[in-house]
């Protein structure tokens, strides 16, 4: 069939530009919209991802921390072979379940795992283990511990901490029982300049707590 044979009055090419649909623009709109919230939320995932990634690095820095408290307070006449005992059993549980819950929530495939409830698994997790760590302050201590023994025993780990996991509230959540309780140990105990060692402690915990506010996410 020739284009002659089409009766028809109207143009048959036209070209006007032709109008949008109207419920087009409305979708677009809404799409462009959503794009910070999409944005905002890949950015909250990835900083979760990491923050789950350094979990490994911050079990093995409490290991670490622990044998040199443990050796350390030994040669300074601290606690019984009992009171030794209990507090590495104690903080190696937090070291075990914080390692059971890397494995859980950042080891397997990232599209089974609720990144948001193992990241709060691992801060409860930090603030159990910072408990544990704590408890060292009356069970592994001599009676009249050196300053700087007593300010280390606290910073240490929690330094260790805020640099391996790059995370205020789980930093936080494990420096913030350490700190109050080893000041408080210090100032019940009256230890050497306890008054001097408490402010130190606090005010170097204070610091360490705010320390992942510089790092980058």
């Amino acid at each position: 069939m020739a284009l002659t044979d089409c009766h028809t009055t109207g143009r048959v090419f036209d070209s006007a530009p032709a109008a949008p649909r109207p419920h087009a623009a409305p979708g677009y709109a809404g799409a462009l919209a959503a794009l910070p919230r999409l944005r905002d939320e890949a950015g909250a995932n990835y900083r979760t991802g990491r923050f789950l990634s350094r979990s490994a690095s911050a079990c093995m820095v409490l290991l670490a921390a622990g044998a040199l408290a443990l050796a350390v307070t030994a040669l300074a006449g601290g606690g019984t072979l009992k009171a030794d005992f209990a507090w590495a059993a104690l903080v190696l549980l937090g070291v075990i379940a914080m390692t059971r819950n890397y494995i859980r929530g950042f080891a397997r495939s990232l599209r089974r795992v609720p990144l948001q409830e193992a990241a709060a698994d691992l801060r409860v997790l930090l603030l159990y283990t910072g408990m544990a760590w704590a408890s060292g302050a009356f069970l592994l201590m001599p009676g009249n511990p050196a300053p700087a023994l007593v300010f280390f025993f606290a910073a240490l780990p929690s330094l260790g901490l805020a640099l391996a996991l790059k995370d205020r509230a789980g930093t936080l959540a494990f420096a913030a029982p350490v700190t109050l309780a080893t000041a408080g140990a210090a100032v019940l105990g009256a230890w050497p300049l306890d008054s001097w060692v408490a402010g130190a402690v606090l005010a170097c915990g204070l610091g360490i707590a705010c320390l992942p506010a510089l790092h980058r996410p």
